[in-house]
C-alpha cells in the first residue's frame, strides 16, 4: 500500500503504523492520524494563542458531538491571536464517539505538531483542522490520497468502471443528505469483479452543489490515482471519500447498487414442420389457402363446362340406322 499526498505532510515515525492500520477495521475511537503540521509558524508556550487553542479543543467536541450534522466551526479570539478551527465526525459516527475521537484529535494535534499555528489531522472517524489564518471562509481544501499497491485480479477496466459508478452515485446521495452530507454505498456488479463498498462525505456547511463539485474533482483523480487498486482514500479539508472491497462503515449501506445485468441467452426459434421458410407467417398462409381454393373451383366450373358441352353436341348428331 502506498500514502501519496498533496500538501499534506505525516512525520516517519508515523507512517509506518499507519500503513499498518489502514490494512485493519477501524477502531471505536481513533486510529493514528494522518497529520498536517503547516508552514504557518510556531505560538510559544503560554502564549495568547495557545490559551485560544485550549479554549477551542474544549468547545468543538462537544458543538460538533451534539450536533445533529456531527460538525462544529468557529474562531476563538482576537487578531493576531485568533484560532480558527474546523471539527467534523464520520456520518456513521455516535455523539459519544464523535466527542471522544475530536478530543484525542486535540491532544494529537499538539504533540506531534508540537506548538503549530496550523494542523491537520485525520481519523477513520474524525477530522480536525485549526489555524491562525481564516481557512472557513475561502477555498483551502489541502488533499492527501492513499492506496493499496496491489492490483484487483478482475479486469482493470471492468474494475475501474465499477468503482466510478459506484463513486459517483454515492457522492451524488452525499450531497443531497440535507443533514450530514454523508452517504454510504454498495455495489455488487457480478462476474469477476468483486463486491465494492464506498463512503463519501462533505462539510455540512456546504451547498448540495458545492459539495457535489467537490466530489467530483476528487472522483475524477481516482480514475488515474487508483485505476486497479482494491482500495483507496482521498481526503480533503471539504470532502472526502473512500472505497474498499470490505465493508468498513456502520450499518447497511444508504445506497445500493444492483448487480449489472447479463444478456439472455440466445434462443433458436422452432420451425414448423409444415413450413419450408421460417418467414412464412399466418398471412402467407392463409393467402396460399385461398389461392389453392380458388383455383380447385376454376377447374371444377371447367370440367362441368365441358362436360355439359359434349352432352349437347351428342345430341345434335343424328343416329344412323344399322339398315342404313
Amino acid at each position: 500500500m502506498a500514502v501519496r499526498r498533496g500538501s499534506l505532510r505525516s512525520s516517519p515515525s508515523i507512517v509506518f503504523p499507519l500503513l499498518l492500520s489502514f490494512l485493519v477495521a477501524p477502531p471505536a475511537v481513533a486510529q493514528l492520524p494522518w497529520t498536517n503540521c503547516g508552514d504557518s509558524g510556531a505560538f510559544e508556550q503560554n502564549s495568547t494563542y495557545q490559551s485560544n487553542l485550549e479554549r477551542a479543543s474544549a468547545v468543538l467536541p462537544r458543538n460538533a458531538s451534539s450536533s445533529a450534522s456531527l460538525f462544529a466551526a468557529g474562531a476563538v479570539g482576537a487578531a493576531p491571536d485568533v484560532v480558527y478551527a474546523l471539527a467534523l465526525c464520520r456520518g456513521d459516527a455516535s455523539a459519544p464517539t464523535c466527542a471522544a475521537c475530536l478530543g484525542v484529535a486535540f491532544q494529537d494535534a499538539q504533540q506531534l505538531c508540537a506548538y503549530s499555528r496550523e494542523v491537520s489531522i485525520y481519523y477513520d472517524l474524525c477530522y480536525l483542522r485549526f489555524s491562525g489564518r481564516d481557512f472557513l471562509a475561502g477555498a483551502d481544501n489541502d488533499e492527501m490520497y492513499l492506496l493499496k499497491t496491489e492490483n484487483v485480479s478482475a479486469p482493470t477496466a471492468a474494475f475501474d468502471a465499477a468503482v466510478g459508478a459506484l463513486l459517483n452515485a454515492t457522492a451524488g446521495r452525499a450531497a443531497a443528505d440535507p443533514t450530514r452530507r454523508f452517504a454510504t454505498g454498495e455495489e455488487a456488479p457480478g462476474g469477476s469483479v468483486p463486491a465494492l463498498y464506498a463512503l463519501a462525505q462533505c462539510t455540512p456547511d456546504m451547498t448540495p452543489a458545492g459539495c457535489r463539485s467537490c466530489l467530483a474533482n476528487i472522483t475524477r483523480m481516482a480514475r488515474k490515482l487508483f485505476s486497479g487498486s482494491p482500495s483507496g482514500r482521498f481526503i480533503r479539508v471539504r470532502c472526502n471519500y473512500r472505497y474498499e472491497l470490505q465493508p468498513f462503515f456502520s450499518g447497511s449501506p444508504l445506497l445500493q447498487l444492483p448487480a449489472l445485468a447479463s444478456p439472455p441467452p440466445h434462443t433458436m426459434v422452432p420451425v414448423p414442420a409444415n413450413s419450408t421458410s421460417p418467414v412464412n407467417g399466418p398471412g402467407r398462409k392463409n393467402r396460399a389457402t385461398k389461392i389453392s381454393v380458388g383455383v380447385a373451383s376454376s377447374l371444377f366450373f371447367m370440367l362441368i363446362g365441358l362436360a355439359s358441352t359434349i352432352i349437347c353436341w351428342k345430341r345434335k348428331t343424328p343416329v344412323r340406322s344399322q339398315n342404313s
